[in-house]
């Protein structure tokens, strides 16, 4: 994954935010996931696709991280998430979006 690298939800995955933080379940897989708050300002940009950069930018603006920790957990956050069948790459980033378990066809 680059900066350039564009991301979004999984359009099986619902989710709700509670007192900040991001409830998320992959409807047919019953796979429930919380995420912090900070996880929630990612989530909420993933909705639409979204560039690992916007992601890093907008987590650097809200919370006072150093910029080189925010990419290292930006990126921990998002495998972790695709490894789960809850986000995927977006359409047009190396040309294949990911198939069904995650992983890029």
């Amino acid at each position: 994954m680059t900066l350039q690298t564009e991301v979004k939800a999984c359009d099986e995955v619902i989710s709700t935010e509670l007192d900040g933080e991001a409830v998320l379940m992959h409807v047919s897989r019953g796979l429930y996931f919380g995420l912090n708050p900070v996880g929630a300002v990612i989530w909420d940009l993933m909705k639409q696709p979204v560039s690992l950069q916007r992601l890093c930018d907008a987590v650097c603006e809200q919370f006072e991280v150093a910029p080189e920790v925010v990419e290292r957990d930006v990126v921990a956050l998002l495998e972790e998430l695709r490894k789960s069948g809850l986000a995927e790459l977006a359409v047009g980033d190396g040309g294949q979006p990911d198939g069904p378990d995650g992983r890029q066809d």
